[in-house]
């Protein structure tokens, strides 16, 4: 195991500011004994510890701390839900659809290409779309990221889209669909009230599990043997902050 995929899981952050305690971003007491929270999904090759919070402040500090990171948590809990999506359903292929011309309904143009591109896949067609660009303060022009499960089908795929250039990628392992999901979801981060950040096929990724630890070295021990012993690509991120650490694995061992 290593710390090479360090930068993976980019939505794991945690306030360092040293008037943290006059905040009251402190909830537990020093008085009280910590306890640790331990989650593993299997499915998606991921284990994360951290410190267990319990309590809050009043009302009033709450919102005061909370407001102005809504639309960071948002971001992160849209990018893990893409993530996990990508991962379970192996979506390996990443095809840039790109326009010659500015769109008039770019939502229609891609739901046209997911229609068509059902008939090269045997089984029900798993897919996500991230579109960029399109916005004038974004300067980005608009094209759509679309994740498709790996075929000898793709050439044929790409042919579909009439609209533009196609450029396909291809990430063979776990840890290259997650650093995939991370890149194309570097938008996420974005005023409140726009359109749905990424749309998907529908699936629902079973629940991790959750596990209750009175000291951090259990915790940590837990943690670990979640790992199966016959797992590649097995990664550490740390954080480094309020103990926290993640674990990756892939769970495909048959992957292109």
């Amino acid at each position: 195991m290593n710390k090479e995929h360090d930068p993976l899981d980019n939505d794991t952050s945690c306030n360092t500011d040293g008037n943290a305690d006059q905040k009251g971003e402190h909830f537990l007491e020093h008085d009280e004994p910590k306890k640790y929270v331990v989650y593993c999904n299997p499915h998606t090759g991921v284990g994360s510890l951290g410190e267990l919070q319990e309590g809050s402040p009043n009302r009033y500090p709450r919102r005061a701390i909370r407001l102005p990171q809504t639309s960071e948590a948002s971001a992160r809990a849209s990018r893990k839900r893409l993530r996990d999506h990508a991962v379970y359903r192996q979506l390996a292929a990443c095809l840039v659809l790109t326009y010659a011309e500015l769109p008039i309904c770019p939502k229609k143009d891609v739901k046209a290409f997911l229609k068509k591109a059902k008939k090269y896949y045997s089984s029900h067609l798993h897919y996500a779309v991230i579109t960029e660009g399109g916005f004038d303060e974004t300067g980005i022009r608009i094209h759509h990221n679309v994740l498709l499960p790996a075929s000898p089908n793709l050439f044929a795929v790409a042919n579909i889209w009439k609209h533009g250039d196609v450029f396909i990628g291809i990430n063979p392992t776990d840890s290259d669909i997650r650093r995939m999901v991370n890149y194309v979801s570097k938008e996420f981060v974005r005023s409140l009230g726009l359109n749905a950040r990424f749309m998907k096929s529908k699936s629902k990724t079973p629940k991790s599990t959750r596990e209750l630890f009175d000291t951090k070295e259990d915790a940590e021990a837990a943690l670990f043997a979640k790992i199966p012993k016959d797992a590649t690509g097995v990664s550490i991120y740390d954080p480094q902050c309020a103990d926290r650490k993640i674990i990756y694995w892939d769970t495909n061992p048959n992957q292109i």
